[in-house]
């Protein structure tokens, strides 16, 4: 049996506990609170637990249920993963509140990810409990900095490896089987400082600047046209910052533009970079002037796993156990750090709760998928590492 009752109030003290991202946000603390909380949780139930501070103030927390056959080979392990971190608060009235109102509680990382976080406790706790003998290692990972660059699933990489994963994303508990994937690539266009009055001296970066985002925006149209995933639709691309020039009445030396990218599972840095590339080539041919040089800030890779794998058909199996009805196959947008554990060579899957919200102002989980969520990861345990005892859900 799942405690409801524990992870509903786990839950409301994980939204309560402020874990902004500090890479997105100036006063964000980041992720060593949330990660103190989760390690008390752990050693509570006697999980083997560590706390890993891998840089100043971002940290891992890792917990392993050792199998009865662990170290062996002879057993699959299966990791739950879940990131700690949240995007900002601005806009939001009452962003720490944990508030509960017609099955739903609210609040930053509600849905995304802190339903999660409690899910994953709870069904740990179950196992504990109920004394359930894993043959395989069940390992129970809370990452930092997911919302950013991704660098506590980096980091926890070189530490760990595991037969399969579960990202526990939200899915509306359906089976999420490919994410897009995102690249953020800075254009700097380079002009020539002088009086505005003086125009043969001066050279314009915006206006460099320009006709490289008339560019941008027919290749938007174009990568709209060229390809589509039939679980992530089309690949996209956008501007969303631009910053030139120094004041009025100075010809600007130089204008920075972030072109932000969205993937498709098969595309990679080279491919994507060579569309961008190709704009700036064409525009040097057409004017010998035309200065600017293009460098990649973040790339995280596409992601999907073939619907054949033995994770995803254990995943399946679970939520229609636990649902009395089989999951959909759904796709995601945006990226998540599934990504990197699927490099990493870790069969993953991505399967979470319901909710709303995600990264906007009103944030909210349904309480009774986080709840599910629990049952179906308790079940999934089981049934990948191998099982002693089955308990009735």
């Amino acid at each position: 049996m799942i405690d409801t009752t524990y992870s509903t109030e786990t839950l409301r003290q994980l939204v309560r506990i402020n874990s902004v991202n500090p890479s997105l946000s100036a006063d964000g603390p980041g992720e060593k609170e949330i990660a103190r909380f989760i390690c008390r949780e752990l050693r509570e139930m006697n999980i083997e637990t560590e706390f890993d501070e891998f840089a100043p103030g971002r940290v891992n927390v890792t917990g392993i249920i050792r199998g009865r056959k662990s170290g062996t080979g002879t057993a699959r392990s299966l990791m739950l993963n879940a990131h700690m971190d949240t995007v900002g608060i601005t806009g939001m009235e009452n962003p720490f509140s944990g508030e509960i109102r017609d099955g739903k509680l609210f609040g930053r990382g509600s849905y995304d990810m802190k339903g999660s976080i409690a899910a994953i406790l709870a069904a740990a706790r179950a196992v504990m409990d109920q004394k359930i003998r894993l043959d395989g290692d069940l390992l129970l990972t809370f990452v930092a900095d997911e919302e950013y660059k991704s660098i506590g699933a980096t980091h926890l990489m070189k530490k760990i490896r595991t037969n399969a994963a579960v990202v526990t994303e939200p899915t509306g508990l359906d089976v999420c089987l490919a994410h897009r994937g995102m690249g953020v690539f800075k254009i700097t266009t380079r002009g020539r400082t002088a009086h505005g009055g003086k125009h043969k001296l001066g050279i314009d970066a915006n206006a460099m600047m320009g006709r490289i985002l008339a560019e941008v925006g027919n290749l938007s149209g174009e990568i709209s046209r060229r390809k589509e995933h039939p679980l992530c639709g089309a690949g996209s691309v956008h501007v969303p910052l631009v910053r030139g020039g120094r004041s009025l009445f100075i010809y600007a030396n130089e204008c920075v533009a972030h072109v932000e990218l969205r993937t498709l599972p098969g595309e990679t840095e080279q491919t994507v970079r060579e569309d961008l590339q190709q704009i700036l080539v064409k525009l040097k041919q057409e004017d010998p002037m035309f200065d600017a040089a293009l460098e990649t800030v973040i790339w995280q890779s596409p992601y999907e796993i073939d619907r054949s794998a033995s994770i995803v058909k254990m995943a399946e199996e679970a939520v229609s156990m636990v649902l009395q009805e089989p999951p959909k196959y759904i796709g995601h947008t945006w990226w998540e750090d599934s990504a990197i554990f699927g490099e990493a060579g870790i069969e993953t899957v991505i399967l979470g709760p319901d909710g709303g919200g995600i990264h906007e102002e009103v944030e909210w989980v349904a309480l009774e998928s986080v709840h599910q969520l629990s049952r179906i990861l308790l079940r999934l345990a089981e049934r990948c590492c191998g099982s002693a005892v089955s308990q009735n859900t």
